[in-house]
C-alpha cells in the first residue's frame, strides 16, 4: 500500500517516484500495489495510467479520521507493506499503530518525526540529515545517492548528440506551481550567445497564457513540448538544463546533464546544495531571490565553459546511476522475507 499525493499546487514528484518504486516491486518482485491518495485528480490519473488501483478519499457520510481511513483500507486488502511519501499531517501515532500490527512501514525522504516509527527510511545525502534527531529509532536508515528513487529508464543513457549550437533544456517538473519556467525563458532571452531552447511542460502546468506572452516577445526561438512520455530521451539530448529542485534535478543528473537549479523553498535550496557540493549542478537558491539578470549571467558562464559542463555532466552520471528504485525494492522485499522466515521459525 503506497500513500502519496500530487497536484498542480504541490507538484507530482512524490507520485512519480512512488510509481517508479511500485513498478520495481510489482514487475520484479511480484507485489500487488494499491495507491492511497488524497490529492487529485491529476495525480490519480498518473497512477491509473500505470495500471495501479487508486483509493480516493471518502466524500459521502460523516468524515473519517485520516488514520482510521488508512487503517480500513489496509484491513480491506490485507496489506503487508505501507510506503509513505507524504508531507501532510499523517500522525506519528498512526504510523506506530501500523508497525505494531505487523506491517513493514517504509518512508521516503521524510523530515518529520514519523520517520522514527518506521522500519525502513531512505534518503538522498541532503544536509538536513545531519540535523535530525534519531533518538528512539529502531529501524534501518539508508542514506546516499544510491537510494535516489527514479524510473528505471534513468538507469541507462541514450546516445548523446554533438549539438551545434548547444541545446538548453528548461524543465520545472510536473506542474511548476511558481511559474519558474517563465523566469527561465526570460533569462535565456537575455543571453547573447546562440543556442537551441527546448521547454518541457509537465501535465500539471497551468501558466500557458503567461508563457505565450513571454515567447511572443522573445528574441530567441524555443520549442515547447507538452506531456512528454519519454522525458529521459529529451533530457539526454541537452547540453545544459535549467530545472527545479526535486525529482527533476535527480533525473537530469542521472542523464548526465549539467544543471542550474532553482528551488521553491529554502528547504529545497538546502537540499540542492548537495548537488553543487558534488560538482554536478549549480544551486541558485530560492527562485524568488534570483533575478532574471543573475540567472542569465549564470547561463552565459556555463555556455562559454564547455569543459566545465562536460565535467559536471560526467560527475552527475557517476554520482546518480538511476538504479535506486531497484535497490529500495530489493531491501523492502528482503525485509519482508526475513520477517516471514522469522515468524515461521518461531511457529
Amino acid at each position: 500500500m503506497v500513500r502519496c499525493d500530487g497536484s498542480p499546487e504541490i507538484g507530482l514528484g512524490h507520485v512519480v517516484r512512488c510509481v517508479a518504486l511500485a513498478d520495481e516491486l510489482h514487475h520484479e518482485h511480484g507485489w500487488q500495489i494499491m495507491f492511497v491518495m488524497r490529492e487529485g485528480p491529476l495525480a490519480f490519473e498518473v497512477v491509473k495510467e500505470k495500471g495501479y488501483l487508486v483509493e480516493e478519499p471518502i466524500t459521502c457520510g460523516p468524515p473519517v479520521p485520516y488514520g482510521v481511513w488508512l487503517q480500513q483500507l489496509s484491513d480491506k486488502v490485507g496489506a503487508q507493506i505501507l510506503i509513505l511519501d507524504v508531507r501532510d499531517d499523517f500522525p506519528r501515532a498512526a504510523v506506530q499503530a501500523f508497525r505494531n500490527q505487523g506491517l513493514l512501514v517504509v518512508t521516503l525522504d521524510d523530515p518529520t518525526d514519523r520517520r522514527l516509527e518506521t522500519d525502513l527510511a531512505f534518503y538522498p545525502p541532503i544536509p538536513q540529515l545531519k540535523k535530525m534527531d534519531w533518538t528512539g529509532f529502531t529501524g534501518q536508515m539508508h542514506s546516499g545517492w544510491e537510494w535516489v528513487v527514479l524510473r528505471r529508464e534513468f538507469s541507462s543513457q541514450p546516445p548523446k548528440p554533438a549539438n551545434s549550437p548547444p541545446k538548453i533544456l528548461v524543465s520545472m517538473g510536473g506542474s511548476d506551481p511558481a511559474g519558474m519556467t517563465l523566469k527561465a525563458v526570460s533569462a535565456l532571452d537575455r543571453v547573447h550567445r546562440n543556442f537551441t531552447g527546448v521547454i518541457i511542460l509537465g501535465q500539471g502546468f497551468s501558466h500557458f497564457q503567461a508563457l505565450e506572452r513571454c515567447l511572443n516577445r522573445a528574441r530567441h526561438s524555443f520549442e515547447v513540448r507538452r506531456n512528454v512520455t519519454r522525458i529521459w530521451e529529451e533530457m539526454a539530448q541537452a547540453d545544459l538544463a535549467i530545472g527545479s529542485f526535486g525529482v527533476t534535478a535527480y533525473e537530469l543528473a542521472a542523464m548526465g546533464i549539467p544543471a542550474l537549479l532553482l528551488s521553491l523553498t529554502s528547504d529545497h535550496a538546502e537540499s540542492a546544495s548537495a548537488f553543487s557540493a558534488e560538482g554536478m549542478a549549480v544551486n541558485l537558491g530560492v527562485h524568488e531571490q534570483v533575478s532574471e539578470n543573475a540567472l542569465a549571467e549564470e547561463i552565459a558562464k556555463l555556455l562559454e565553459d564547455r569543459p566545465r559542463r562536460v565535467s559536471m555532466g560526467r560527475k552527475a552520471r557517476e554520482t546518480i546511476d538511476g538504479a535506486g528504485a531497484a535497490r529500495v525494492a530489493r531491501v523492502i522485499t528482503s525485509a519482508i522475507k526475513e520477517r516471514n522466515d522469522c515468524c515461521q521459525s518461531v511457529a
